[in-house]
């Protein structure tokens, strides 16, 4: 193993579960990383299928921690008591003292159980219109940011008096938001609101939020730019992970079903910039060989008889919160429209395919590389890239940071909520297998290399070609 630095971001490049985690642990091994850092939320959890049988769904913890990497977490948005939960559960998988491994930047916001509680209300009551959540509050954590006496950051955890007018000013503030909306709702509430509003008025539960933000203070490391200035200095390697979906961007997404965490680790790669890191960067763009999305949003690419038939262990149920679990073909339009707005950071130097086992044994495998709009006459040049009658491109709207952008994004979800696919199918021919042929297509499409596979759920199913496995062993 060489001595080269190299850092490594993995990012997926649709809608959530592109296989991130195990591909993040896949680099841990190769590049024999000391540290994951994680950035995001820890609303999106990665299941990680270890070699030896050992599953997770890791929301706080780096997908290194079964390797023996660190876990830090900058730019990240945590809860304490979900992530003692998490160490106790890796503790009972064979992962010694845990909490000894993990590294907490003091800017990283917190949730309380009065987020989530506000977050599921607020779903509950939008009926039919749902937005999609995963119901942590994370979302409501990073609004509230902006108002020091309603957001809890890592720093603060071990300052009692403190968290504790900190955690019951957001109670309040949660329970009275709560009860505007149901004095304004138009008819009897779902019965399941009562639930999330006896929460909301739980003001014994403001002591016990606090003793574990202590807890947190006494048993995890909490850092600041020293730390991080040292760790980039480390020799050796480390790898970014991401929760969510570029797709599920905030400023770029199909808005409102979005996060508002940044999915494209852009605030990694600046925060590199301004610590003048000097290893090498790699970034690593991670799709399936399909699309899938978990709630509501568009998939332009969605079919029924696709969902019905690639069966999935751990999704196809649907979510309580999010909703339905759905399937589309390969769609080269989402992915190139992902691929442009993340690059505006960096360019990626490979993608990652997984479920390419889906393709064994196949002849056939179908693609979308335009749209079809199928609503009434709109201003659509100015969204999408047009082809005689299709649409072959979604256009990338700067971000102005005002609300008009907001309102543009929304009016590109409702467009793409009137489009339906164009398929193409792929075939296998008697020199190329279909594998072969779905690789070249995506290289030749999203104009960036495939440099690596995944032929099933475990970390050892991915493979790297050759050319990376050469740079992979250098780390």
């Amino acid at each position: 193993m060489g001595t080269e630095r190299y850092f490594a971001i993995v990012n997926g490049l649709a809608l959530g579960e592109e296989s991130k985690g195990n591909t993040v642990q896949a680099l841990v091994r190769k590049l024999n990383a000391h540290t994951v850092w994680r950035s995001g939320g820890w609303q999106g959890g990665h299941h990680i299928i270890h070699d030896d049988g050992r599953e997770m769904a890791l929301s706080h913890f780096g997908a290194g921690v079964f390797e023996g990497a660190d876990t830090y977490l900058k730019h990240m948005v945590i809860s304490p008591v979900e992530l003692f939960q998490e160490a106790l559960d890796l503790e009972k998988l064979g992962v010694p003292n845990p909490l000894e491994k993990m590294f907490i930047d003091e800017n990283c916001l917190a949730t309380t159980p009065f987020h989530s509680g506000i977050s599921r209300t607020r779903e509950v009551l939008r009926g039919l219109n749902r937005k999609g959540t995963i119901g942590k509050g994370v979302g409501e954590a990073v609004q509230d940011s902006v108002n020091s006496e309603l957001s809890i950051r890592a720093g603060e955890f071990s300052d009692r008096e403190t968290i504790l007018r900190k955690v019951e000013n957001i109670r309040l503030a949660k329970l009275k938001t709560a009860e505007e909306l149901l004095v304004s709702y138009e008819g009897a509430p779902p019965d399941r609101v009562y639930s999330e509003m006896s929460v909301l008025r739980d003001k014994e539960l403001v002591s016990l939020v606090a003793d574990a933000f202590g807890y947190a203070a006494d048993l995890i490391k909490i850092t600041g730019d020293d730390y991080l200035d040292e760790l980039l200095k480390k020799d050796g390697s480390i790898v970014n992970e991401v929760s969510h979906g570029a797709l599920h961007h905030p400023r770029y997404g199909f808005v409102p079903h979005v996060t508002q965490v940044d999915p494209t680790s852009g605030d990694v790669l600046t925060t590199l910039k301004n610590h003048n890191y000097g290893g090498n960067i790699l970034r690593i763009g991670v799709v399936r060989s399909y699309l899938t999305r978990h709630g509501a949003g568009p998939l332009v690419s969605f079919d029924p008889e696709l969902t019905e038939t690639l069966v999935e262990t751990y999704n196809n149920a649907a979510n309580d919160w999010l909703g339905d679990f759905r399937t589309g073909y390969f769609d080269t339009v989402a992915l190139k429209y992902s691929l442009t707005f993340a690059e505006r950071s960096k360019a990626f130097d490979g993608l990652l395919v997984s479920y390419m086992d889906v393709l064994s044994g196949r002849n056939d495998w179908q693609v979308v590389e335009s749209y079809k709009y199928q609503g009434y006459v709109a201003d659509l040049d100015e969204y999408f890239d047009l082809a005689a009658d299709k649409i072959i491109g979604i256009k990338v709207h700067p971000d102005t940071g005002d609300p008009a952008h907001y309102k543009r994004q929304f009016r590109l979800t409702q467009l793409l909520n009137e489009c339906r696919p164009i398929v193409t199918t792929l075939t296998s021919s008697k020199g190329q297998s279909l594998e072969q042929a779905f690789l070249q297509y995506v290289t030749q499409k999203l104009e960036v290399p495939v440099v690596g596979t995944a032929y099933g759920p475990k970390v050892a199913d991915r493979r790297f070609l050759p050319k990376w496995q050469s740079i992979l062993n250098k780390g």
